[in-house]
């Protein structure tokens, strides 16, 4: 069995030892052997508990954690940035335009809004990103510079970062709940929010799996990549598609979550290579577990409170990406 099988088996063993592990945290402590006989006669406040409660939200930090990841990944590799991100692009930023407007609605029933407006909203801004990026074009260029691409996307998400300050100000009442979105949560996330995500968090994921090859070959060069045989405008049009409804159905359904889009992709490359036929699972995998475990930690630290997600995940990002950063200096 070769190193990188036993990377990915390692890592889905530790996934599924994190899943059973967050069963059993809350305010009601399940054992693990309560969880098995979860089924069996006289146990239905436990199982109302794990089914209802803890069950989907923990479905649905793996599907953000991957997600996240896998968009990050897809992003590094289309445009050679070990740097780039979904919130780097705006994508973020746009999906938080759409949930501080449903949150500031004057109707009762605007929560239920705020998923698929934010998705929405989110996929409006990559396209508006793919727009600009489009015109600063060189005419004699088939495909678009990857720092075109960049540039662009800090440009609209900085323009959208302002309305969503100007909007935050002028909220009123609903300006808590715009702050913790803001700062990522799974808190209440139920089985709407799953079966709503991952559908497109699949789509996404096994795009990521069929375009791995094509992948690698962009990983040489663009002109390389070219002359090779690869449609590169084509190419790059399928990636940030499914890197934009990758981080779209993670921010839509958690909040805007940091750090995870960012240093995932480059642990998994510094665990198992650039070969992205290995990386890209070992990235979904890893994604999960990372945010499985920043949610189980932000459950535990502060219980029977909790906080947010995101503020976990950049408390642990923060060092590691320094970290990288010295590591790669050093090599």
């Amino acid at each position: 069995m070769s190193k990188k099988v036993l990377i990915l088996s390692a890592l889905t063993i530790s996934l599924l030892i994190m899943f059973l592990y967050a069963l059993t945290l809350g305010s009601a402590d399940i054992p693990v052997s309560g969880i098995f006989k979860l089924f069996s006669e006289g146990n239905e406040s436990s199982k109302d508990i794990i089914l209802n409660i803890r069950l989907p939200r923990i479905l649905n930090s793996m599907i953000v954690g991957a997600s996240l990841s896998c968009s990050g990944m897809i992003l590094q590799s289309m445009l050679r940035n070990s740097l780039a991100e979904p919130g780097l692009l705006g994508i973020s930023a746009g999906a938080g335009l759409g949930a501080i407007l449903t949150f500031i609605l004057p109707v009762s029933f605007s929560f239920l809004l705020i998923t698929p407006v934010s998705f929405i909203f989110a996929i409006l801004t990559t396209l508006m990103i793919f727009f600009f990026a489009k015109g600063f074009r060189r005419k004699n260029s088939n495909f678009i510079s990857s720092n075109k691409i960049i540039l662009a996307g800090i440009a609209v998400s900085a323009f959208i970062s302002s309305i969503n300050g100007l909007l935050l100000l002028l909220s009123g009442s609903s300006v808590m709940q715009i702050i913790y979105w803001l700062n990522g949560g799974l808190s209440g996330r139920g089985w709407n929010e799953f079966n709503l995500g991952i559908f497109f968090a699949a789509a996404g994921v096994t795009g990521a799996f069929l375009i791995s090859k094509d992948l690698n070959v962009l990983n040489l060069s663009e002109e390389l990549a070219v002359s090779l045989g690869l449609d590169l405008k084509k190419f790059q049009k399928i990636c940030i598609i499914l890197s934009s409804v990758l981080a779209a159905t993670a921010v839509s359904i958690a909040g805007i979550i940091s750090f995870v889009g960012l240093i995932v992709p480059n642990l998994s490359k510094l665990l198992i290579g650039n070969d992205h036929r290995y990386s890209v699972p070992c990235t979904v995998i890893l994604g999960a577990l990372f945010l499985l475990t920043a949610d189980t930690v932000s459950r535990m630290v502060i219980a029977p409170s909790e906080i947010p997600v995101g503020i976990v995940t950049s408390l642990i990002g923060a060092p590691v990406f320094i970290w990288l950063i010295f590591r790669k200096n050093k090599n």
